[in-house]
């Protein structure tokens, strides 16, 4: 795998990795992935095709998985020594994460949803402005999700405004990390678009650092880092 663009220098670093390799359980196959640095308050797109590890360094850097070898740094917290519990915790209070899948709740209405981090995180909770309620609304209107939904529950809601749900709770409480993974993969061009521009202007008035992962090379102009991994042969 190797990296299209330098990494920029040293610095105020939200993530920091190296010499980064995972290995799946019980098999001799091995992802080694190029170190990666991304200053706070910038986004950076990685782009791959399938079998690359684009999820699988996405579930790294958000502690859902461990590396066979190589640290990873964030916000300045090395990954390394904590626990399974700590790394949700650590998740909980300082990420937001848009899934390909969306992992919405179905029976919780959309509004819930959205508050959802912040009654698992009391960090998030005080970091909403002036209360987790208002400032779901407000993103929830920022990503044009009508009122008339926001009590419904949200398996009632489309693909494209389930996405958009998964980005105002991932955006909620002002995490000092977005990680998204593939989460345009169901829109057509202009709502793709849209949707993108939307997260990355709600991420910089946060001042968010943003981490999108797709197949699709012509999103990488929204960005202003990029990553690209290759299949290893």
């Amino acid at each position: 795998m190797t990296s299209e663009t330098s990494m920029p220098p040293d610095g105020s670093a939200a993530v920091r990795t190296r010499d980064l390799i995972y290995r799946w359980p019980k098999s001799h196959t091995s992802l080694h992935f190029p170190d990666l640095e991304l200053n706070a308050g910038s986004h950076l797109f990685i782009k791959g095709a399938s079998g690359s590890g684009k999820s699988t360094l996405l579930s790294l850097l958000g502690g859902m998985l461990r590396p066979a070898s190589g640290s990873i740094s964030l916000l300045g917290r090395d990954l390394g020594p904590l626990s399974n519990g700590r790394r949700d915790r650590f998740r909980a209070d300082h990420m937001g994460v848009i899934f390909q899948q969306f992992n919405l709740v179905p029976y919780l209405s959309t509004l819930a949803n959205v508050t959802l981090p912040c009654r698992l995180s009391p960090q998030r909770q005080q970091r909403t402005h002036p209360s987790a309620r208002a400032e779901a609304t407000a993103l929830l209107r920022d990503l044009a999700i009508p009122e008339s939904h926001w009590q419904q529950p949200v398996g009632r809601l489309s693909v494209g405004q389930q996405q958009r749900v998964a980005a105002a709770r991932a955006l909620i409480g002002q995490p000092e990390l977005i990680l998204a993974d593939e989460p345009t993969s169901a829109l057509d061009a202009d709502n793709r678009d849209r949707f993108i521009d939307v997260l990355l202007t709600l991420a910089h008035r946060s001042a968010s650092s943003v981490i999108f992962v797709s197949h699709d090379r012509s999103l990488a102009r929204h960005f202003d880092q990029e990553l690209v991994l290759e299949v290893c042969p």
